[in-house]
């Protein structure tokens, strides 16, 4: 049996839209939403909500957009 896991967290990324994060992590995962929370000129706020067999891989994609915080798994 696999095992899946629910993520929630903020990803604080630079130059990124909810539409290029939700490309880039579809293929580690389903049940994505990706929804902006705070938009600035240089950087924005986005609430991530998605299902993965390997949370391990999505943290390290969120690396290449920025920061992650008030991570959640489940």
């Amino acid at each position: 049996m696999i095992t899946k896991y629910r993520l929630e967290f903020i990803l604080h990324a630079k130059g990124s839209s909810p539409k290029m994060i939700k490309s880039s992590f579809a293929e580690f995962g389903n049940d994505l939403v990706v929804s902006p929370l705070e938009d600035n000129k240089e950087s924005c706020n986005y609430k991530v909500n998605m299902i993965t067999e390997d949370p391990t891989l999505v943290f390290d994609l969120c690396s290449q957009f920025g920061r992650i915080r008030s991570v959640k798994v489940g």
